[in-house]
């Protein structure tokens, strides 16, 4: 059977890079809604109509992206938390067993 190693650090890290990329769309986020808002606003009958919808999807879209983003960040974190503890535990169980 193979061996798995984790690596708590290594783990936090990749739960930060998930934070930065899901603050980076963010910003782009804020960039395209605000850009789509000042042009819907220009716009009158069925083009605004079809723009206010397409940004409506657009920000619809954006907030489950970010969610899965947060979602994978969290996993992350809580995962390495957990392998740190059960690691612990075991190390603590075997030395307690073997009356170290």
């Amino acid at each position: 059977m193979a061996q798995m190693n984790t690596d708590a650090a290594v783990l936090a890290k990749e739960a930060a890079n998930f934070e930065r990329i899901s603050g980076e769309l963010k910003s782009v986020i804020a960039q395209v809604e605000s850009t789509g808002s000042t042009l819907a606003a220009q716009m009158v009958g069925q083009a605004g109509t079809a723009a206010q919808s397409a940004l409506a999807r657009f920000h619809e879209a954006a907030a489950k992206q970010i969610q899965e983003l947060n979602d994978i960040s969290n996993n992350i974190h809580t995962s390495g938390t957990q392998y740190s503890s059960t690691d612990d535990d075991q190390a603590g169980n075997l030395a307690s067993s073997m009356n170290i």
